[in-house]
């Protein structure tokens, strides 16, 4: 009986073995990705490297792969799968940002999160692949994490504006975040000429309301001061 359920096990296992020669013969590809359409045989060659992982799969079986250039290490695989989940995860949380700090360790979003943070480190360390980087381009994937909080709280201010016609938000009640982002950037500035260029589009007031008031007083007393000397040089003349 045990030989008779080896014997249809191997007869399976083969049956997936051709399908994926054929799988060879008509893509061009040596292994099936997530989005291949093909979900059995992309499982199937899975559950292969696993098996190869921990010992158990059968020297016969990995000849015959090896004999098919099966790749061990499916680095593209993971890729895509990581990609879909990032698609996901965009889709359900309406970001792209998936924050290591707010998911428990060793949850499918803390994992999600080190694969981003990875993608990042081998971007700015110029050993992503152009295939690559357009995959992740398109999604809108966040490089740079002080990009993605300007452009954020750019979206914040615009909306703020549309709705009280200024940018002298309140630093309390429900806009008190962005009123102290927008106090810290009037008091430090900020670091990259193209976040300047972005607020200088909308025609943002560099000056707080403060610092405006008491500048108008300024002038105004300076203005008074000439009217004065300038009536007095009237009288005397």
């Amino acid at each position: 009986m045990a030989a008779t359920n080896r014997s249809f096990q191997q007869t399976v296992w083969l049956g997936h073995y051709d399908d994926l020669l054929q799988f060879q013969k008509s893509t061009g590809k040596l292994c099936p990705g997530p989005k291949d359409g093909m979900p059995k045989l992309y499982h199937w060659c899975k559950n292969q490297r696993r098996f190869h992982k921990n010992g158990t799969l059968p020297e016969s079986r990995k000849e015959l792969l090896d004999k098919a250039g099966f790749k061990w290490v499916s680095t593209n695989a993971t890729f895509e799968e990581r990609l879909q989940e990032l698609i996901d995860f965009g889709k359900q949380h309406g970001t792209f940002h998936v924050s290591q700090v707010k998911f428990p360790k060793g949850s499918p979003e803390h994992k999600l999160s080190r694969w981003v943070n990875e993608m990042r480190r081998l971007y700015n360390e110029n050993r992503l692949s152009i295939e690559r980087i357009e995959k992740l381009n398109k999604i809108g994937f966040i490089w740079n994490m002080e990009d993605e909080r300007f452009s954020k709280n750019l979206k914040r201010l615009k909306k703020y504006y549309k709705e009280h016609n200024d940018f002298d938000v309140p630093q309390s009640g429900k806009y008190k975040k962005l009123g102290e982002w927008v106090a810290q950037v009037r008091c430090r500035g900020l670091s990259k000429p193209h976040y300047i260029r972005a607020l200088n589009e909308i025609g943002f007031t560099w000056e707080g309301k403060k610092k405006r008031i008491r500048k108008a007083k300024s002038e105004m007393s300076q203005i008074d001061i000439m009217k004065k000397l300038h009536q007095e040089h009237s009288v005397h003349h």
